[in-house]
């Protein structure tokens, strides 16, 4: 069978914020947003998966990040991004509540699993330092009215300021360990009100398009200060960042 080039890979590991990312009921979401922007010149591999926890991640590292070079052979990865924690902060006694140090402790074996993979071959890491280039994403806002009126529930099972501890631990976690943190708490207005940040969700936790919006342009704006090798250069530019692929149709004719 003859396999299909991929592109370098820029791979998307989390819940279904992520599995989301592409848009739902043909409204865009901050991966396909991120797809147009690296159009030419890297391929977003999604690997969503609704309702996980990191715990529930753990087991599927061996499949999404496979430990062999040979499954990435002529591609390479530019960068993840790990955004698990909307379903760890659930309440506990709720199905899907991760405590919040095993929460890190998770998120520490996630980052060093896709580094222990990714170190071998790629050759993206950033200039001033040789770790594999992984953006943890904090858990966004919650709302709980919104949240009890779609799901039609009587508790919410959740709760904002908790969203925001678990947030707080992941910036930890990324100063730590090295790995770019895009606050998306802080991005959609976590401090505010229902009123405020409700707007840039969906349901009460997931996000519509206006808050995929918001949380693209905070990655790009990230990639671009923390990252900017990686960062999407301007057709017929030159500069730091990743070109397009091939000449452009100006050139061959």
């Amino acid at each position: 069978m003859v396999a299909l080039r991929i592109r370098p890979a820029i791979v998307l590991f989390g819940d279904s914020i992520t599995e989301q990312a592409f848009g739902v009921e043909g409204k865009v979401g901050w991966a396909s947003l991120l797809a147009s922007d690296y159009a030419r010149r890297a391929d977003v591999l999604n690997r969503g998966f609704s309702g996980y926890n990191t715990q529930m991640a753990l087991p599927l590292l061996p499949k999404v990040f496979p430990p062999s070079k040979d499954n990435q052979e002529g591609s390479g990865i530019l960068f993840c991004t790990v955004f698990f924690g909307a379903n760890d902060a659930c309440l506990p006694g709720e199905r899907q509540h991760v405590p919040i140090e095993e929460y890190a402790k998770n998120l520490e074996t996630i980052i060093g699993t896709i580094r222990a993979c990714f170190n071998i071959f790629s050759s993206a890491a950033t200039k001033d330092d040789d770790k594999f280039p992984i953006i943890l994403m904090t858990p966004p806002p919650f709302d709980p009215a919104a949240w009890r009126k779609c799901r039609d529930l009587e508790e919410d099972g959740r709760a904002n300021n908790v969203a925001k501890s678990y947030g707080e631990k992941v910036l930890e976690l990324g100063k730590s360990l090295g790995c770019s943190v895009l606050n998306v708490w802080n991005l959609l207005e976590g401090a505010t009100s229902p009123e405020v940040y409700g707007r840039y969700l969906s349901d009460g936790l997931h996000l519509n398009e206006e808050g995929n919006r918001k949380v693209h342009e905070g990655l790009m704006e990230l990639i671009g200060k923390d990252h900017p090798s990686l960062a999407p250069l301007e057709a017929g530019a030159t500069g730091e960042g990743l070109a397009v692929e091939e000449k452009l149709w100006r050139e061959l004719c």
